[in-house]
């Protein structure tokens, strides 16, 4: 006989995780987290309207290594690009966050 069990976090323990909002231009085409140690992508994406929430791993919430990129290609002039760079991600239960709809 096989006994089939999962082991994980209990479902009173919160699952902890990094979120970053940000304030996204209208006229924006798409946005990229980064990590800015090494460059690499976190995320990438088309904008939802108003702001964008984020998920992140947990070690982005007690350092400032997360750069935000914001691109308008149809902008004037062409490939125009705006940042925040720096960024710490804020401490929440990945449970119980609300994202973008």
């Amino acid at each position: 006989m096989i006994h089939l069990f999962s082991v994980g976090p209990a479902i009173d323990q919160p699952v902890n995780m990094g979120l970053i909002e940000v304030d996204i231009d209208p006229l924006a085409e798409r946005y990229i987290v980064m990590d800015r140690a090494n460059l690499s992508v976190l995320w990438h994406g088309v904008p939802p309207e108003g702001n964008a929430k984020i998920r992140v791993p947990l070690n982005y919430t007690f350092d400032y290594n997360l750069m935000v990129l914001v691109i308008d290609d149809a902008g004037s002039p062409a490939y125009y690009v705006t940042g925040n760079d720096k960024m710490q991600a804020a401490l929440v239960d990945a449970r119980t966050v609300t994202l973008n709809p």
